[in-house]
């Protein structure tokens, strides 16, 4: 009796540590949802308004370098206003945040180790702008920034924190369907 309430005991505590820790990845993506039907949700799980020409998000960053979206979807030429949001405590210069979204083939790895010498620059890295579509500043803790963009041609694109040393965790897939 006394193995199994301690077996018991055992799997309650990992349980409690790996939801505490995050467990696992979770894959929250956002389709552009109809602006006349009432939501429920949060605006960082479901665009703040969808129409043909337009779709909105709110996508926030956090202490723990995540993203709260992994993946958003629109259509090729929609307009795309994305509201980023820094919901850490940490400052800025240890835990500063930015979205940047790149082009199809880009080599992120490179941008990522190189934007580290770019500080002054945003942590974005001016002789390769080319291998970035838009990009926000970097925010600290409370701080938040909105961008306007037109959704690039159909495929799928990736977008990351450039912060040093975090884009290996805050990434995510930013999918454009055709018409």
């Amino acid at each position: 009796m006394k193995t199994h309430a301690l077996k018991l005991f055992s799997f309650a505590v990992m349980g409690a540590m790996m939801i505490s820790c995050g467990g696992g990845e979770s894959e929250k993506s956002t389709e552009p949802v109809s602006s006349t039907e009432p939501s429920t949700e949060t605006p960082a799980e479901t665009p703040a308004e969808t129409t043909p020409e337009m779709v909105e998000f709110t996508i926030t960053g956090n202490d723990q370098m995540q993203f709260d979206l992994s993946k958003m979807e629109v259509i090729e030429g929609q307009t795309v206003r994305l509201t980023f949001k820094n919901i850490g405590t940490m400052p800025v210069e240890s835990m500063g945040h930015n979205w940047t979204l790149f082009v199809k083939d880009a080599d992120i790895s490179t941008y990522a180790t190189k934007a580290i010498d770019h500080k002054e620059d945003g942590y974005q890295v001016p002789d390769m702008m080319d291998q970035v579509l838009v990009h926000t500043r970097i925010l600290g803790p409370g701080e938040e920034e909105t961008i306007t963009f037109t959704a690039p041609e159909k495929g799928i694109y990736k977008y990351v924190c450039t912060f040093p040393g975090h884009y290996a965790l805050m990434k995510g897939t930013f999918l454009v369907k055709g018409e």
